[in-house]
């Protein structure tokens, strides 16, 4: 299985498949049971503003939008950050559930973290139950940075990098 990465540029084409991708990936790793209302609509928010949020970081120099596809569907997609010199952030990273252990976020997570530069602090929040992701994290060098505070509705962490060079991460 061939994974191509490439920018993604969001048109208006794109805004429903993009959305719907985020739903699938949303769905299958932010819910479980005991959310209460108000997590469940702070995850619905993330489906809502997908699109826009890729829209505004393709006008934005100081971030990237990756894709990944897979014989020519989109499978997933990062959004990589530079909000100051010391401040690198892996923003968005969303694989559509049917890709899950295929590869597709590594090469997506590799990419991002080259696009950002692998050779400096780079920070991710993620969610606080999502043991996979936080395992997929850490294989990655980061690790959740206990004295970082996250004031999201759904238990996120902060998870940090120290800079090093990519090498066999993730691998």
């Amino acid at each position: 299985m061939a994974i191509v990465i490439d920018h993604l540029i969001c048109t208006d084409g794109m805004r429903e498949e993009l959305t719907a991708l985020t739903a699938r990936a949303v769905k299958s790793t932010y819910y479980r049971d005991d959310l209460t209302q108000a997590q469940r609509d702070a995850n619905q928010r993330i489906i809502d503003i997908a699109y826009d949020s890729c829209l505004a970081a393709n006008r934005n120099d100081q971030q990237a939008v990756l894709g990944a596809w897979v014989e020519d569907e989109l499978s997933g997609f990062v959004i990589s950050t530079i909000h100051g010199e010391e401040n690198r952030e892996l923003d968005w990273l969303m694989v559509d559930p049917v890709h899950h252990g295929q590869g597709v976020a590594d090469t997506l997570m590799r990419a991002g973290l080259e696009w950002l530069d692998p050779m400096t602090d780079i920070w991710l929040n993620t969610i606080r139950f999502n043991s996979r992701a936080i395992h997929f994290y850490q294989r990655y060098g980061f690790a959740i940075d206990e004295t970082a505070q996250s004031h999201h509705v759904v238990p996120n962490v902060i998870m940090r990098r120290p800079p090093r060079p990519l090498s066999n991460e993730g691998r």
